[in-house]
């Protein structure tokens, strides 16, 4: 949760021209208009930058009378998503070709991408649904720094219908993971929406074996005594930077 509540970055093609019930490619059409020129898009996209209000998919995960709106859709109920606010910090048209275009998006949890791919062909005057979607970044994680994706062989199923991979990681694999790996220092503890603070190393011994915590035993981030606690998750590091545990600090 502490990763996934970090900002996000997709690659999402949107085709104008039509629309689908689920707003992306396996939906039943369901209208039809005219694809806008890039001109066009490009003056309406700084409409979506900033915080807005965006109706989430009706075929989406969320709940609604204690259920999945997309599993009461589909038993034939009506379901009313109601508004909620989301942020797009940036929005950049990287390629437009025939009804498609190519477009690069940050925003923040919670955004629907093919609500954004509906919202913005209405406000051409049209319609349109998200052909496909990438995501390239969580947070301080970026697509770039992924391992694995050339080097993994393609997973199997078996005669009982039980999914395998061929074959094991190779030592060259995991050696390619340990170099790959990324430090967690008090910095990117912080790019993972976690407070750091550091422990004393007089109390390193109490903190590990699950003392009581008192606010004198940690070091804020300008070398100070906490007085208080920053609330909610803190990741705590020992004065040799080493990450040595979590605490969830309330009111």
């Amino acid at each position: 949760p502490f990763i996934t509540a970090t900002d996000k970055t997709y690659q999402a093609v949107v085709r104008f021209g039509v629309e689908t019930d689920t707003l992306e490619i396996t939906g039943k059409e369901t209208a039809r208009g005219a694809v806008p020129s890039r001109q066009q898009l490009e003056e309406v996209l700084p409409q979506f930058v900033g915080t807005i209000s965006q109706r989430p998919p009706e075929f989406s995960a969320l709940h609604v009378r204690g259920k999945r709106a997309s599993d009461l859709v589909r038993e034939g109920k009506s379901v009313e998503m109601p508004l909620r606010e989301v942020t797009i910090n940036s929005i950049a048209l990287k390629e437009f070709c025939g009804e498609y275009a190519l477009l690069e998006v940050s925003c923040s949890k919670g955004t629907y991408i093919r609500s954004l791919a509906r919202d913005i062909s209405h406000s051409l005057g049209t319609c349109g649904y998200l052909a496909a979607l990438r995501r390239t970044g969580v947070g301080p994680f970026v697509l770039e720094q992924a391992v694995f994706a050339d080097k993994m062989s393609p997973f199997t199923v078996d005669s009982r219908g039980i999914t395998q991979r061929e074959q094991i990681f190779s030592e060259e694999d995991y050696n390619l993971i340990e170099k790959s790996l990324i430090e967690f220092t008090p910095s990117f503890a912080s790019q993972c929406n976690l407070s750091p603070v550091t422990l004393k190393n007089d109390f390193l011994h109490a903190f590990m074996n699950g003392k009581p915590l008192k606010k004198n035993w940690f070091i804020n981030s300008g070398g100070e005594v906490c007085k208080e606690l920053p609330q909610g998750y803190v990741a705590v590091f020992s004065c040799q930077g080493a990450f040595v545990g979590m605490i969830e600090v309330g009111e």
